[in-house]
């Protein structure tokens, strides 16, 4: 592997700031300008060169090699174009790509969800880092908002509601939905997901007059490439970019310096006229925190005509619902909930608060017997993974546990609450104790799992990649996971079994 070395003037630059910097702090002042007389003499070079970054910088097969390595529905093509944007998000941008890292785990469940739900490639969802950054504010000179930035008369034939008090633009999951049902009208129309994009960017009419410009039955987005305006030429070698960047910044030397989750959330449907200000006070909550959580309500008060509205809140304030006195909202549900789109949401209760019951709340009142089951943290556990394994949420796990953050340690009992017709055997990677009903059948979804004594064995989820893997699994290195494997590049699938110990 070859590496791109910033020129040594650069480090030449940053010793003579520093040193400027100190002269000018014992002079009593901050100069701005750089002392040309500033000695750096002193420094050798491997001392100059450590002050800077090293960046990898790939010849082309290298590259090439690892785009046909990556398994998608979407043509990732390799060429000129498509180099200049992989070298803008691993050289010149490496900010950028850190920071989409940091991102990814609050948004892209969330899109993988919905991509899973219209049965459309996994891959899509890497768009919302091209169109927004990954940010549901962001808006663009074209009036164009939210994470999938729709223009105005776009958002309002998907349903997403605008006016001075919201812009459902800027809701994650009503904006992910109507922009999944775009991009699928769109690739009914083309057969292409390239040319579907394409249109997504620019308006069909856009992709369809390049088409007719190139003549000769070209319907590729390649073979009109030349045809289209200068943005969306850009856009689909992006996306390609930004794919490459996302599977293989580890390769880039490229890490996040910190890790963002989906928060775990409750709804509630306000049935009069509500403040949030005084709703945030009054679940103890920073007003901040509330919108931050309801990015498509632009005001802070919500109006009459728009009762029976839903806003999410933190899960673990839910309780805090039953003490508002003045019938301002109803729960009506904890997040994560999986119920099928026929089955209609809960009706509100006469009372001021309907909650939403978990299958431990229903245990404690008699309504249904549990059985109860004790699993052991084992190193390299997280909730996530814990609650998956067991088909519950994280909430409803930190709730029966009294776990206030995210942390668990190996070695630590958590109990288990579930129905008792619905008691699952415990995950293979569990060493617990079961009291209640015996155990039926194995979960549905297992993630890690012990095989024998000696391997432990990962089933790679929607969105992993080695770095994510190593790093929830006491630091474990890719090189690691690469030999434990045979594997020869970092290319994975979801449904891969990985021997990760």
């Amino acid at each position: 592997m070859t590496y791109y070395r910033l020129f040594i003037v650069v480090a030449a630059l940053i010793g003579s700031l520093s040193a400027t910097g100190t002269q000018a702090a014992n002079s009593g002042f901050i100069s701005d300008t750089l002392q040309p007389e500033a000695d750096t003499t002193f420094l050798s070079q491997d001392e100059l060169a450590l002050m800077v970054e090293y960046i990898p910088n790939e010849p082309n097969e290298v590259i090439q090699d690892r785009l046909s390595c990556i398994a998608s529905d979407i043509p990732l093509e390799f060429n000129k174009y498509v180099r200049a944007h992989i070298d803008y998000f691993t050289i010149r941008n490496r900010k950028y790509t850190r920071t989409m890292l940091s991102r990814e785990n609050v948004y892209f469940p969330l899109f993988e969800k919905y991509l899973e739900k219209h049965n459309m490639p996994q891959d899509l969802k890497y768009l919302a880092i091209v169109e927004s950054g990954l940010n549901p504010k962001a808006a663009s000179w074209a009036k164009a908002v939210g994470l999938w930035q729709f223009i105005p008369v776009t958002g309002k034939e998907y349903g997403l509601e605008q006016n001075q008090y919201i812009d459902e633009r800027m809701d994650p999951e009503k904006s992910t939905d109507a922009a999944m049902r775009f991009l699928k009208r769109l690739y009914r129309t083309y057969g292409d997901w390239e040319l579907a994009l394409a249109a997504y960017n620019c308006g069909p009419g856009n992709v369809n007059k390049a088409i007719r410009k190139a003549g000769g039955g070209k319907r590729t987005f390649w073979e009109i490439y030349p045809y289209l305006p200068r943005e969306t030429r850009n856009y689909i070698p992006s996306m390609t970019a930004v794919i490459y960047a996302m599977n293989y910044a580890p390769e880039h030397n490229i890490f996040s310096d910190s890790i963002l989750y989906t928060p775990d959330v409750a709804y509630l449907e306000l049935n009069k006229v509500v403040d949030l200000e005084k709703l945030a006070e009054e679940l103890h909550l920073a007003p901040e925190e509330l919108m931050a959580l309801n990015p498509e309500i632009k005001k802070t008060k919500i109006p009459e005509h728009l009762l029976n509205y839903r806003i999410r809140i933190p899960a673990q304030t839910a309780k805090l619902v039953a003490s508002i006195n003045d019938k301002e909202c109803i729960l009506i549900a904890a997040a994560p909930v999986k119920q099928p789109e026929s089955e209609a949401s809960p009706e509100p209760a006469k009372a001021t608060v309907l909650l939403a019951s978990t299958k431990a709340e229903a245990a404690e009142e008699g309504a249904q017997s549990t059985a109860k089951t004790t699993y052991t943290v084992r190193n390299g556990d997280n909730l996530s993974v814990i609650a998956q394994n067991y088909n519950i949420s994280v909430a409803e796990l930190k709730e029966w546990n009294s776990i206030k953050g995210s942390s668990i340690m190996p070695g630590q009992k958590l109990s288990i609450h579930k129905p008792a017709d619905e008691v699952a055997a415990t995950p293979l990677l569990a060493s617990s104790e079961k009291t209640g009903s015996s155990a039926k059948e194995k979960p549905t979804k297992i993630t890690t799992e012990r095989v024998k004594k000696d391997k432990l064995i990962y089933h790679v989820q929607p969105g992993d990649t080695l770095w994510t893997i190593s790093q929830r699994h006491n630091g474990l290195t890719v090189e690691q996971i690469k030999k434990l494997n045979k594997l020869k590049t970092n290319a994975i699938q979801p449904g891969q079994k990985l021997i990760l110990g």
